[in-house]
């Protein structure tokens, strides 16, 4: 009875369970953002305030304090509510079974059977607050780790003039669902139209899940050693020892312990509060954002914008005017319609998932284009998605042995006129290594030296933006059991 307010008011105004981020923001928002919320939805506020009073008021004035039950009809509705763990639990196990035949994964069963109380009132807050607080604990840890971490970096050719460098994290693109990759189908008009888009063509994710692909992007750890991504700073952080204005704007992934300890040490930050399965919960939304953090003109500024892209449930992802690939999903949130009888419905569904992420990254481009400064646009997936490619009848992401379909990502990187004149050696350099064998461990390194900024103990042969630069000759994957695996 005290949470339920909670619930309602996001049901009402967003649609769908109450997230993560929203009761994250409640427990440790500043008065400076809950003045920016609260100022957009006043009227809801105003409202659910005096409902809420009238609420609590008859709660504890009104409502007697007596069982609700008796022992018997307790007793009954605890059998009937065992029964019904019983049949969640199989039909989890049915969905596993036509997923993955014989090869069933137990723990992907029991995950999908707590995921439904994890979305149900009042399950959803008690979990919530849970992680919460666990991540309360993992953040503090990793502070403590990290305090006295420094990269001692530095840039080599800082300019007088702004300097702008994005980062755009794309969430289960595959490399092969791009027009501008040689697909078929005309998935990213908008990045071929643009003429100055480079694109590399072997890049491997190393991870097929996010959890874990986001440390071994944003960091110097490799799968063979994923403990450092809790021991040293990511690139973000490294930007910032260099004077740079940092912002992580995002839509996703504001409970994970290692992205939540990034958004507080950056000088702005945004995350959304909705779910991965709320409808409309585009990564169009975040353009305003970004807006938000460019137009403070600073003179050097660093953003990581990460999207939603590609994550299933695909027709959640993109406004209808984008339904270019019909017959696509339609408002269904269930995961049986995951079926190799749909094969199509899914494949149309997701080619227009990359379609709109195509808009995304060209209005991104526009925006900082725009600035006529020394600039940089790059957009790496965190890890790709299978459709049904082949007889082992894959789907989505993270199995226990991947495929190539769901590590081969895109790899897209812009430069303005500015940047291609003020470093010459560095631009001729990326261009030279688009076909180079590369994996997501590479980013780290790839982004500081696209932006000049250098450390003690740097690894050049491992940015592509070096003349230095050796390709990977075996790569490592860190799968969603945590085993490493490597494709040569």
């Amino acid at each position: 009875m005290l949470i339920a307010p909670l619930e309602i008011a996001y049901v009402t105004i967003y649609k769908s369970t109450a997230t993560d981020g929203y009761i994250s923001s409640l427990l440790n928002t500043n008065m400076g953002e809950a003045t920016e919320l609260l100022l957009t939805l006043k009227w809801q506020c105003i409202a659910f305030l005096a409902l809420w009073s009238i609420y609590f008021f008859v709660t504890f004035r009104k409502v007697k304090n007596n069982y609700l039950f008796t022992r018997r009809s307790a007793i009954i509705i605890g059998l009937i509510f065992v029964f019904f763990n019983i049949s969640l639990f199989a039909s989890m196990y049915a969905l596993e079974y036509r997923r993955a035949g014989s090869e069933v994964r137990m723990d992907s069963v029991t995950d999908n059977h707590l995921n439904k109380y994890r979305k149900t009132f009042p399950c959803n807050i008690i979990a919530i607050l849970s992680r919460n607080y666990d991540n309360y604990r993992i953040i503090s840890e990793m502070q403590k780790n990290i305090a006295y971490f420094s990269f001692n970096a530095q840039q080599n050719t800082s300019s007088s003039e702004q300097e702008i460098y994005l980062v755009v994290i794309g969430e289960a693109s595959r490399f092969s669902s791009f027009s501008i990759n040689g697909y078929e189908r005309e998935t990213s008009p908008a990045l071929e139209e643009n003429g100055h888009v480079l694109s590399f063509s072997n890049v491997y994710s190393s991870a097929n899940l996010t959890e874990y692909a986001l440390p071994l992007l944003l960091s110097r750890t490799t799968p063979l050693d994923m403990k450092k991504a809790y021991s040293e700073k990511t690139f973000v952080d490294a930007f910032g020892e260099c004077g740079f204005h940092t912002a992580w704007i995002a839509n996703q992934s504001s409970y994970y312990p290692y992205i939540k300890r990034i958004a507080e040490d950056v000088d702005y930050s945004y995350f959304s509060f909705n779910d991965f399965d709320a409808a409309e919960n585009y990564d169009g939304l975040l353009l305003n954002y970004l807006d938000t953090v460019l137009n403070k003109n600073k003179l050097k500024t660093f953003i990581v914008v990460h999207t939603l892209g590609s994550h299933f449930r695909y027709n959640f992802r993109y406004p209808e005017h984008f339904e270019k690939f019909t017959p696509a999903l339609q408002g269904t949130d269930n995961y049986s319609i995951v079926s190799k009888d749909n094969k199509q419905l899914l494949i149309n569904s997701y080619d227009n998932t990359i379609l709109y992420t195509d808009y995304i990254l060209a209005e991104i481009i526009k925006k900082v284009e725009a600035k006529g400064c020394i600039s940089a646009v790059l957009f790496v997936s965190d890890h790709a998605e299978n459709l049904y490619d082949d007889d082992n009848s894959l789907i989505l992401h993270g199995t226990k042995n991947p495929s190539i379909k769901e590590l081969h990502v895109p790899l897209f990187i812009w430069t303005s006129p500015q940047y291609k004149d003020f470093h010459k050696d560095k631009q001729a350099s990326l261009e030279a290594n688009t076909d180079k064998r590369l994996s997501s461990s590479n980013i780290f390194h790839s982004i500081l030296d696209i932006a000049d900024i250098h450390y003690p103990g740097e690894e050049l042969k491992k940015s592509i933006a070096s003349y230095f630069f050796v390709e990977d000759s075996v790569r490592h994957v860190y799968t969603a059991d945590k085993e490493i695996i490597h494709f040569k």
